[in-house]
């Protein structure tokens, strides 16, 4: 089983600025570069799509690599659909912040294969800064009665550090859904509400939530990775990446 990484310092909101490399780039790519290589040892095949930095920097470490070096992506997860517009359906993206444990195995008779779900807490922090803080902004501009199988009613959204799509019509409908609210969006509430410059990153809502509401309001079988038979990782998503020892954590615990 092939798995798909991907990672631009092109992306409009990371951190650092348009388009720029700042000082976290390698602290994440030395953890691509343990991820890929425990999958690869577990006996998955790695294909990577990169900027010429990354590209240059896992030179390696991957089996096949497609260069990205002269797209401009606005927000974080338009890299990885971008993939998914490249590759056949059944193709799976995969995070380069997640270190195998074994083999990863994921359920086939699923439309759509997630990495985990998150449950909203209401009294979280860091969600209130982040997650909630969007979620008000999409509630002003009332995207609900906009854009077609939005809605406010999950308590929760599906992450996609892993992401695959079981056919090409299931494709087709997330990736057309993806493009219309990423537009509105940065048509519409962008310009005005400024998210991208605040560090919020908008496909939170764009990707994860708008899936799993498109999942719910058409009854698409969909499933997860994490607690999926055998499968044991870790997702060091969000902050936790950045944890000052996290690569000492990782060697001292061998596998997480």
């Amino acid at each position: 089983m092939n798995l798909i990484f991907s990672y631009s310092t092109h992306i409009g909101d990371y951190k650092g600025g348009r388009y720029t490399k700042d000082n976290k780039t390698d602290h994440v790519l030395e953890l691509y570069k343990i991820s890929m290589e425990r999958a690869k040892n577990l006996g998955h095949g790695i294909k990577f799509y990169g900027c010429e930095y990354s590209l240059n920097y896992l030179k390696g470490y991957y089996d096949s690599f497609v260069s990205v070096e002269d797209i401009e992506f606005e927000i974080t997860d338009d890299l990885k659909i971008y993939v998914h517009t490249q590759e056949p359906a059944g193709s799976i993206t995969f995070d380069g912040d997640i270190i195998l444990q074994n083999k990863l195995s994921f359920d086939e008779t699923s439309d759509i294969i997630f990495e985990q779900k998150e449950e909203f807490v209401p009294d979280s922090p860091w969600q209130w800064d982040t997650i909630f803080k969007i979620l008000d902004v999409f509630k002003k501009y009332k995207v609900d009665e906009i854009v077609s199988d939005f809605s406010f009613e999950p308590k929760h959204l599906c992450n996609v550090g892993v992401l695959r799509f079981r056919t090409e019509e299931v494709r087709n409908l997330f990736i057309d859904s993806y493009y219309k609210l990423r537009r509105y969006y940065l048509t519409n509430i962008e310009p005005t509400e400024k998210l991208i410059p605040q560090g919020l990153i908008v496909s939170t809502i764009i990707c994860q939530y708008y899936f799993t509401n498109i999942c719910e309001k058409n009854n698409i079988k969909y499933n997860f990775t994490r607690d999926y038979k055998s499968n044991k990782y870790k997702h060091y998503f969000g902050h936790s990446k950045f944890n000052k020892d996290i690569f000492k954590i990782i060697k001292n615990k061998t596998t997480i």
